[in-house]
């Protein structure tokens, strides 16, 4: 039944990205994501190598999915669909979130099971 579908769903998880995503909309209403893609082209001359290697490492701090969400809201408007940039970006966002156990949502979920302290994995 739908109650007993509910009962096994993941809801943690499910609102993590609810409020990441609301954040990034929120970011988005209020310019800053504008703001940041300009900055990224100006110090990347433009190069989508470049801009999608910064994502990359951004990906580290911020989870790769808000991450991804930002870039579509930053470049969508100006960059086609079929641009390389999109695949730079997930590639980049993907390997990205892995330098970090706080950069995915695998990291975050063992930390936070197996008590695992961010001090001790940076060690």
């Amino acid at each position: 039944s739908v109650v007993e579908a509910l009962h096994k769903m993941d809801l943690t998880g499910l609102l993590f990205f609810a409020g990441v995503l609301l954040a990034v909309g929120a970011l988005d209403t209020a310019g800053v994501l504008d703001t940041y893609a300009e900055m990224l082209v100006r110090l990347c001359a433009g190069s989508p190598v470049a801009i999608a290697s910064l994502l990359g490492v951004s990906s580290a701090v911020v989870d790769n999915v808000p991450l991804v969400q930002a870039s579509i809201n930053m470049f969508g408007e100006t960059t086609p669909i079929d641009d390389p940039l999109w695949q730079l970006v997930a590639l980049a966002a993907g390997t990205g979130g892995s330098i970090l156990s706080v950069g995915s949502i695998a990291g975050v979920t063992l930390m936070t099971m197996e008590g695992v302290g961010y001090l001790w994995y940076c060690r």
